[in-house]
Order: C-alpha cells, then sequence, then structure tokens
C-alpha cells in the first residue's frame, strides 16, 4: 500500500531537525535546576539592575551638584553674616565713641533716666553729727544710730577670731598636757 522506503525530503527533514533543536533548547530551559526553582527571567533581572545603576548614578551626580552649590550658598552665606557682625560692631564703636565725647555726665543737666534716685545717691544721708550739709532746722542725730557701725562691727569680728584662737589653743594645750600626764603616770590608754 504505501512506499514505506522512500528517501526523506530534505525541506521536510530540516523542519523536523528545526522543531527537535527547538524542543531540546525548550526543554533545557524548562529542565534547568536553576532557572525552574527561580523562575525568572536573568536578562530581565540583569536589565533592571543596569537600568538601576544608572538612575543612582544620575542621583548621585544630581547629589554632586546641588551640594557643590549648597558649600558655595553656605560660605556666601557666611561671608554676608560676617560682613554683618563687622557692620554692627564698627556702628556699636562709632555710638560708644560718640557718648564718650559727646555725652559726658558732667555735661548732661538732666537727670539720668536710667537712675532717677542719682542726686540722691551722690550724698551720704548723715556723715556726723556737725554735718555741712544739714541745716540748723535739721535733725542730725537719732537715737540708736551708729554712725561707725561698719569698724565696730569689723573690729568685733576680729575680736572674735582672736577670742576663737586663744580657746583652740587653750584645748590643745589642755590635751597635751593631758597626755604628758598619762603617759607620766604610766596609764597605757592614754597615747
Amino acid at each position: 500500500m504505501f512506499k514505506t522506503d522512500l528517501p526523506p525530503d530534505p525541506k521536510e527533514a530540516a523542519a523536523i531537525e528545526a522543531r527537535r533543536n527547538r524542543e531540546k533548547e525548550r526543554q533545557s530551559r524548562f529542565l534547568n535546576v536553576r532557572t525552574r526553582v527561580m523562575g525568572v527571567d536573568v536578562e530581565a533581572l540583569n536589565s533592571q539592575v543596569e537600568e538601576r545603576k544608572l538612575q543612582e548614578a544620575t542621583e548621585q551626580s544630581k547629589k554632586a551638584a546641588y551640594g557643590t552649590n549648597q558649600v558655595q550658598y553656605d560660605v556666601v552665606a557666611q561671608m554676608l553674616e560676617k560682613e554683618q557682625a563687622e557692620r554692627t560692631r564698627r556702628l556699636a564703636k562709632k555710638v560708644q565713641e560718640f557718648r564718650e565725647q559727646k555725652q559726658q555726665l558732667k555735661n548732661r543737666s538732666e537727670l539720668d533716666l536710667w537712675d532717677p534716685h542719682r542726686l540722691w545717691k551722690e550724698f551720704p544721708p548723715h556723715l556726723s553729727n556737725n554735718d555741712p550739709y544739714c541745716g540748723p532746722a535739721s535733725l542730725q542725730y537719732f537715737s540708736g544710730e551708729d554712725l561707725n557701725r561698719s569698724t565696730h562691727l569689723r573690729m568685733q569680728q576680729e575680736q572674735f577670731r582672736y577670742s576663737l584662737e586663744r580657746q583652740l589653743q587653750e584645748q590643745q594645750q589642755a590635751r597635751i598636757d593631758y597626755n604628758c600626764a598619762g603617759k607620766l603616770q604610766g596609764h597605757p590608754g592614754t597615747t
């Protein structure tokens, strides 16, 4: 019925061979353990990695450009701050010089606004019983008033210090005498 011993057609044989090669390649892809376990396309991942590296490089270059601009802005801001501080210092110096030259206390006739009691502070309220600033009608001495209070306090402190030092010396001498007496009598408890 059919002739089986005919030679195969070369086109048909090439097509069959191409199908077999494609099948082997497909099986090698599917049966490859690494590809099968990962289940990913390695080429796509590699291209994504390359894109990511390129994106990071562009971001790094942008950051570097912004960084150099920021450094320049910082330097300019520092220079402006120094210039402003110098201007302020010079102005304060000029104001101080003006005050020292033109606004001296001896040249002013008005009261000091910051110290309205300045005139009251110029003279002490009571120097002595024969105070030249007090007239004949002013009371010059009050009972209980001590005009030399500061000197009295200083003398009391010196006297107190002297008596305290004398007491300490007496106590120390008494201890020394007691220890010497104990040693002479042969008491072992005294040192």
